[in-house]
C-alpha cells in the first residue's frame, strides 16, 4: 500500500514536472520571438543575427537551436505568429459585431491598434517578402482566407449583390492592401502610437460601403465632382552633390514649410540618393521613418549601401539645413536585388 501511494506520488509529481518543463520551453520560445520581432523591427532583417536576438532575451546562444534549426527558421516563423496575433487581436474586437459594416469598421480600427501596441510588425511585414518568402506568403494567406470567408459570409446574407464569388478575392487583396499603405502614410510606417485619425476611417468607410453596395458602381448618383486638392509644390528638382563607390548625397534647395511639400522633397531625394548608391540594382523595398516636422531651407538625404545575401540594403538619413544649424527629419532603409533575371526567349514557331 506505502509503495502504491509513493509511485502515485512520484506520477503526479513528475506529470507536474512535464507540464512545467512545457510551459517553461514555450516561454523561452516566446522570449525569443518577441525579441527577434524588436531586432528586426528596429533594424531590419538583414541586421538581425542571432547573438542579437539572443541576447535581447536573455537566453544562450546554443540554447537558441533547440528551439529553431537556424536563423532562417526562425525567420519563417517569425511573420505568421505574429500575424496570428494579429488575426486574434482583430476577432477578439469584432466577436460581439453581426453587422457586416461595422465588423469591417472595427477590425479596421483594430489593425492600426494592434500596429501602434506592436510597431515592429509593420517592418517585418515588407522585409519578409525579399527575406521570408516562405513567412510571407503563409502570412498572405492566412489573412485573406479569414477575410474571403468573412465576405462570402455577407454575400450570403445579401450584402454584396454587386459582386460575382469569384470576384471577392480581388475586394479582399484590395481591402488588405489599404491598410498597408494607410499604415504608411498615417502612421510614420508604422512608427506612431498615436491613434489614427478619425477622419482617416471615416473616408475608409464611405470607399468600402459606397463601392460594396454599389458592386462596383454601377448605381452611383451622378454629381459634381469637387475639385482636387491641389498637388504639394516643391521650390527645386533633387540634384546629387557628390557619390562614391556605395555611397552619394542629395539636396534639395527652398523646401517650403509645408508638410506634404516636405515629405514629397523627402521621397525624391531618397529615390536619386537610394538609386545612386545602389548603381543598377533593382529596388525591392522601402521602410521611411520620419523624425520630425520637416523645416529648414535645405534637405540633404546621405545614402550608404552595403551588399548581403543578393541584396543591396541602402540605409539613408535626411537631414535639414536652415543656414546656422542641422537637424535629422528621417531616415530610411531600402532594398535592391541584385538578381538580373534573363528576359525569357520567344520559341519560334513551328
Amino acid at each position: 500500500m506505502a509503495d502504491a501511494r509513493q509511485s502515485l506520488v512520484k506520477g503526479g509529481t513528475g506529470g507536474s514536472a512535464r507540464l512545467s518543463r512545457a510551459r517553461k520551453a514555450e516561454a523561452t520560445r516566446r522570449k525569443l520571438i518577441d525579441a527577434a520581432a524588436k531586432v528586426v523591427g528596429a533594424e531590419g532583417y538583414a541586421n538581425a543575427s542571432v547573438a542579437k536576438i539572443t541576447s535581447l532575451a536573455e537566453v544562450a546562444q546554443g540554447t537558441f537551436y533547440n528551439y529553431f534549426s537556424s536563423q532562417q527558421d526562425l525567420f519563417d516563423h517569425l511573420l505568421p505568429e505574429l500575424g496570428g496575433e494579429l488575426l486574434d487581436f482583430i476577432r477578439t474586437r469584432i466577436a460581439a459585431e453581426t453587422d457586416s459594416f461595422k465588423r469591417e469598421e472595427i477590425g479596421f480600427r483594430a489593425f492600426f491598434e494592434f500596429v501602434a501596441e506592436r510597431p515592429e510588425f509593420y517592418r517585418i511585414l515588407n522585409e519578409a517578402e525579399t527575406f521570408s518568402p516562405r513567412a510571407f506568403e503563409d502570412h498572405m494567406r492566412n489573412m485573406a482566407d479569414g477575410y474571403l470567408r468573412a465576405l462570402r459570409a455577407s454575400s450570403a446574407k445579401g450584402e454584396l449583390a454587386g459582386f460575382a464569388p469569384h470576384e471577392l478575392e480581388v475586394v479582399v487583396y484590395t481591402l488588405l492592401a489599404a491598410r498597408n499603405y494607410l499604415c504608411f502614410r498615417f502612421m510614420d510606417g508604422g512608427r506612431a502610437r498615436t491613434p489614427l485619425p478619425q477622419w482617416v476611417v471615416d473616408a475608409y468607410m464611405k470607399l468600402v460601403e459606397g463601392g460594396m453596395l454599389a458592386g462596383g458602381g454601377e448605381t452611383r448618383p451622378k454629381s459634381a465632382r469637387k475639385s482636387r486638392a491641389a498637388v504639394p509644390e516643391i521650390a527645386s528638382e533633387p540634384h546629387i552633390v557628390s557619390t562614391d563607390d556605395g555611397s552619394s548625397v542629395a539636396e534639395i534647395r527652398n523646401v517650403s514649410g509645408d508638410r506634404d511639400a516636405g515629405r514629397l522633397a523627402i521621397a525624391r531625394l531618397i529615390e536619386l540618393a537610394g538609386a545612386r548608391a545602389a548603381g543598377t540594382a533593382t529596388p525591392l523595398s522601402l521602410n521611411v521613418t520620419y523624425l520630425r516636422p520637416i523645416e529648414g531651407a535645405i534637405l540633404r538625404a546621405t545614402a550608404r549601401a552595403e551588399r548581403a545575401h543578393g541584396t543591396i540594403i541602402v540605409t539613408i538619413s535626411i537631414d535639414a539645413f536652415d543656414g546656422r544649424a542641422s537637424s535629422a527629419v528621417a531616415s530610411a532603409t531600402a532594398i535592391y536585388s541584385t538578381i538580373q533575371t534573363k528576359p525569357r526567349q520567344r520559341q519560334p514557331k513551328k
